[in-house]
């Protein structure tokens, strides 16, 4: 296998976490701490990719980590980032996934970050540092929240293993 291929194998993950509200859709960014590197940048939930890891778990343990959400459904994005890394002079991919939240989850942080903050998509796009940030908003936005069958194909949830899913409300009871 040629080097250039191998070294596409994902290493991270970003998941756009977002909620529906009556203002519409908010998206949560979280903003790195102090004690690590990028200090104040903020960013969706980002994470590595342990070794023997699928991305799509990574992604799940990642939220669970950084929020403490569990969210109520998943979409693997069509689009990817790929970046270049000086330092070893390889290319990345970055899998990008999105997962809805219920609007009243409350958002636990970790160590990794100080803050957090629901937004609108268009704000987002003006507070993430990186380009590639901005175009997976926007791939977000024609992928799950404007192509409502695209989003259908693109839905994941089943795939999420059972300890990093919610749990389904109990059913109404409908009274007269």
């Amino acid at each position: 296998m040629c080097p250039a291929v191998s070294a596409l194998t994902p290493t991270h993950v970003e998941v756009y976490l977002f909620r529906r509200g009556p203002g519409g859709i908010e998206l949560l960014l979280l903003r790195r701490s102090r004690r690590r590197a990028l200090p104040g940048v903020w960013q969706p939930v980002t994470g590595r990719i342990r070794r023997r890891e699928r991305a799509l778990v990574a992604a799940a343990r990642e939220v669970a980590e950084e929020t403490g959400a569990t969210p109520r459904r998943w979409w693997a994005l069509e689009s990817t980032a790929l970046y270049f890394e000086p330092g070893t002079d390889r290319a990345s991919v970055l899998p990008l996934f999105a997962a809805e939240i219920a609007r009243g989850t409350r958002i636990r942080l970790s160590a990794e970050h100080d803050a957090g903050r629901f937004v609108t998509r268009r704000r987002a796009r003006a507070m993430v540092l990186w380009e590639l940030q901005r175009r997976a908003l926007d791939a977000l936005g024609r992928e799950i929240f404007s192509k409502a069958r695209l989003a259908r194909e693109l839905e994941i949830t089943d795939l999420i293993p059972r300890r990093f899913r919610a749990r389904p409300s109990p059913a109404r009871v409908a009274r007269r």
